[in-house]
């Protein structure tokens, strides 16, 4: 079973927390890595709120606006499944804002 710590040394091409620090991570917002063979850069200048849940292998996350009722369809939210190294799906098949976000499950990945 994966457990989130997995999942980051999956995502970040890293030994783990003992390699990446936080402060690098967030300063230079770096993803990836060249010992993946994936490397990018990203900014993304806006707080979200967070909602993670994990089942099993797969780790499902939500992001909206802070004080955006889960209830609203203003989330948007992406699958990591980590039951074979590590496949990213979004939520109605693209990171756009128009999920809910109270059952991050229920939602269709692709």
């Amino acid at each position: 079973m994966s457990t989130v710590i997995d999942l980051y040394k999956n995502l970040f091409g890293r030994k783990g927390i003992a390699d990446g620090d936080v402060i690098s991570l967030a300063e230079h917002g770096r993803s990836g890595g060249i010992s993946t063979g994936q490397p990018f850069k990203f900014t993304d200048g806006v707080d979200y709120a967070i909602k993670i849940t994990e089942v099993g292998t797969d780790l499902y996350i939500g992001f909206a606006n802070p004080g955006t009722a889960e209830s609203a369809a203003k989330w948007k939210a992406m699958k990591l499944d980590g039951s074979s190294g590590l496949k990213i799906t979004w939520a109605g098949g693209s990171p756009t804002f128009n999920q809910v976000g109270t059952d991050l499950t229920a939602l269709s990945y692709s």
